[in-house]
């Protein structure tokens, strides 16, 4: 047995007690408890809930050897999140300012969708390494990423910038891609025959498309979740997200044919680049930006990620020594940069909506910067993040066989690779990555 599986019961379960003990103290509810809510919100609630238990578990089971680790990890992952979050975020809201947080405070169901959100960041970075790392490594990327993302969002985007980003293209899908990457390069290239079992099936296919209708379906309620209070933004953000949707999947169709091997349909476009539309109007989407202007920024948004996983993967791979294992930065980075830059350009245009602030930084300025803060903070974080999880299995004497269930999960079912095609000589002893490392002179042979 792993020791790292030895001690993963014991860590989980000490940080449970030490939540439970935290949200004890710091948190309440308030008096009128009924005050505020509506079935609108718990409608919400429950659709972001779907899409990140079903959605992105199903869209990341595509590997035909992870999907429990794809799903089961994303519900682990999920629950652990939102506690955090409800802790972290609470204290970067007294970071920000002080004299708007008491304690113990108040929580409704809102703070609930923050911790959504928070917890979809994770997932998004869960998805560049997925399959490659450990339990007790996922514990410490969701511990730090939790207060980075906290930071990153209040303090920095909504605080420091005010920046317009009501469906979270900047706070929440670029922060969750460019962390991912900044943790793949720490954790390196895949080695040597664990590479076979990142490729997909026939049935793994059919998997992750089923999560891809079920993003696509929800996503609405995700961009317009923090505006179920104002019926005209709300009504905004829905009908922008689905023209931008739209857009996205048809241009994702069209430009897959055009640069796939017989001008066929790639499946890992289509079950990915066909959501960038709703990756990047999130930053614009309560904006008064005509039903064109949604439409147009989603076929962009759905050409350029096309792009990205039939192009810009393989420079990743080749020359950034990146490797992403569900191509997040295509879906997630790349349409947020677009999102994220035209939101400038969405906010010259109705400047004069109430909710937008030109004092001082006019507001495409504060868009910009939001952008170039963010994309900075993701990577050095992420990057930060990588060196933890590696120290976090220093010493460990066996290695794990990568995108295979079999190594944390239990089953009659499971296959692992065999053990005299593992490599565990003295290169056990040196290296500090708890992934597995197959002989790459048994993977020449």
């Amino acid at each position: 047995m792993l020791m790292q599986n030895e001690r993963l019961p014991w860590i989980l379960g000490c940080l449970q007690v030490l939540l439970l003990a935290l949200i004890f103290g710091c948190t309440t509810y308030q008096d009128d408890i009924a005050s505020g809510y509506s079935l609108g919100e718990y409608a919400i609630f429950r659709d972001i809930l779907v899409m990140l238990l079903i959605g992105f578990g199903f869209l990341m089971s595509f590997l035909h050897k992870y999907g429990l680790g794809a799903v089961g990890f994303t519900l682990m992952l999920t629950a652990l999140s939102m506690q955090l979050n409800i802790l972290v975020e609470l204290l970067c809201r007294y970071m920000n300012e002080p004299s708007h947080v008491e304690f113990p405070h108040p929580i409704h169901l809102t703070t609930l969708v923050d911790a959504e959100f928070a917890a979809a960041t994770l997932l998004i970075s869960f998805g560049a390494i997925i399959g490659r790392a450990s339990p007790l490594q996922l514990i410490v990327m969701t511990l730090m990423q939790s207060f980075f993302y906290a930071l990153n969002k209040v303090v920095i985007v909504l605080g420091a910038w005010k920046a317009e980003d009501v469906g979270g293209t900047i706070t929440i899908h670029m922060m969750g891609a460019y962390f991912g990457m900044g943790v793949s390069r720490v954790l390196g290239e895949p080695k040597g025959r664990s590479k076979v079992n990142a490729d997909s099936s026939a049935v793994s296919d059919v998997m992750g498309l089923i999560g891809t209708t079920i993003l696509w379906v929800y996503w609405p309620s995700f961009v317009g979740a923090t505006e179920t209070a104002n019926p005209a933004t709300e009504h905004l953000c829905i009908m922008h997200t689905v023209l931008a949707l739209l857009g996205s999947t048809v241009a994702t169709f069209c430009f897959s044919s055009r640069w796939t091997q017989g001008n066929k349909f790639d499946p890992v476009h289509v079950a990915n680049a066909t959501l960038a539309g709703g990756v990047a109007i999130g930053a614009s989407a309560r904006l008064e930006m005509t039903p064109g202007g949604a439409l147009l920024l989603g076929i962009l948004a759905g050409g350029l990620s096309t792009f990205g996983y039939a192009y810009g993967t393989p420079f990743c791979e080749d020359y950034l020594k990146m490797f992403d294992t569900c191509g997040v930065h295509n879906l997630h980075g790349l349409p947020s940069v677009l999102g994220g830059l035209a939101s400038a350009i969405f906010v010259a245009i109705d400047d004069d909506a109430e909710f937008l602030h030109n004092d001082g930084i006019p507001q495409p300025v504060r868009q910009i910067l939001a952008v170039l803060t963010t994309i900075a903070l993701a990577v050095s974080s992420g990057f930060l993040t990588g060196i933890a999880m590696k120290f976090a299995t220093l010493g460990e004497a066996s290695f794990v066989e990568e995108y295979n269930d079999a190594m944390w999960w239990e089953g009659c079912y499971m296959q692992a690779m065999p053990q005299d095609e593992l490599d565990l000589s003295a290169k056990s002893k040196a290296s500090i990555s708890p992934i597995v490392i197959v002989a790459e002179e048994e993977a020449d042979a």
